[in-house]
């Protein structure tokens, strides 16, 4: 299918809409009521914080996961005790615990499920201490960190396995970012329907993302055209995504606007924008645009930004709160 997008600047490239159906993702098991975790941690509760940040963007699809907390000096669990639990464990601990070695894992789940892909009966997350990176994943390249390696471990507790096709944060290498992507989104509403009726609340929300897979498999970023620019001159915004992420609707009018901020003081100048009149769920665009760099714009170093811009009269209902996928940074120009 294809569809005309529409954009504008003092100057802009025109490109297609190509929208692609999503494919199926590889789930296993099933939750058949709401499944507690206690996280258990010694000192702050900052990384915990994070978690429950993490795990409410998988409720926004089927709210099922609940984490409690619990200060404890001693991790007391192991699999097969029948507890659902969240720890950060060093090496020693974990081979008690669980027979198993970090290697170079940053977290591990393990799961108990009836008859190998039933009920689940049991998880327990395991984070390896020595995971420190905390960095938002808007910037590009991307840095692994405890959001994304949450966000993705969470995702095996909710059921879901690997994901080699597509654009996904369930993807076994590198992470793409931390937040979901439609086929995170098509697996767990599909394990949930195994057991809930009717299904999940459909959401409404688009995404932007300086990143693509390649033919290949292989993850494309967005990149920057020239990088050194003089006022007067274009930049061309190469290999980016928009994404609607909703499991059912449409999207109507959906508008991104495209914004150079000033690297020092985070001042920001509209130099256009670009839009559809529909968007279909589970569909993306990739392509690229080209804008002016305003003439009168000072000298500096400026990041590249598209930012989502919903229609004034848009119906959130239902909407997925995950904001982070609204805005996408594909790097800086040196404007001269």
């Amino acid at each position: 299918m294809k569809s005309a997008i529409v954009a504008a600047s003092t100057l802009c490239a025109v490109a297609l809409l190509m929208l692609a159906p999503a494919s199926g993702f590889e789930y296993c098991g099933f939750h058949d009521r709401r499944h507690d975790m206690r996280a258990y941690y010694f000192n702050s509760q900052f990384w915990v914080d994070i978690l429950v940040a993490e795990a409410g963007k998988w409720s926004a699809v089927h709210s099922v996961l609940n984490i409690n907390r619990e200060r404890s000096p001693t991790f007391p669990a192991g699999l097969r005790d029948g507890q659902n639990v969240i720890g950060w464990l060093a090496e020693a601990v974990l081979l008690l615990a669980y027979n198993r070695s970090w290697g170079q894992a940053l977290a591990i789940t393990f799961s108990r499920k009836e008859k190998n892909c039933g009920r689940v009966l049991e998880t327990d997350l395991i984070f390896n201490p020595a995971i420190t990176l905390f960095k938002p994943q808007t910037e590009i390249p991307y840095s692994q960190g405890f959001q994304d390696a949450a966000l993705h471990e969470l995702g095996h507790v909710l059921t879901l396995g690997h994901e080699e096709r597509s654009l996904a944060l369930m993807a076994p290498a590198e992470h793409v970012s931390d937040v979901l992507h439609h086929n995170e989104k098509v697996g767990w509403i599909r394990s949930a329907a195994q057991r809930f009726n009717p299904l999940p609340t459909p959401v409404v929300d688009m995404g932007v993302f300086p990143l693509r897979k390649g033919d290949d498999g292989s993850e494309v970023y967005a990149s920057l055209s020239p990088t050194t620019v003089s006022r007067g001159g274009t930049v061309t915004i190469s290999d980016f995504s928009v994404e609607n992420l909703s499991s059912v609707f449409p999207f109507t009018r959906p508008r991104y606007r495209v914004v150079l901020e000033n690297a020092a003081s985070g001042a920001a100048t509209e130099i256009g924008w670009f839009a559809w009149e529909t968007f279909d769920p589970f569909s993306f665009w990739n392509g690229s645009l080209t804008y002016i760099v305003p003439a009168s714009l000072p000298p500096a170093v400026y990041r590249v930004v598209a930012e989502f811009t919903p229609p004034a009269d848009a119906d959130f209902t239902g909407q997925d709160r995950d904001q982070m996928n609204d805005r996408a940074v594909f790097g800086t120009i040196d404007v001269w």
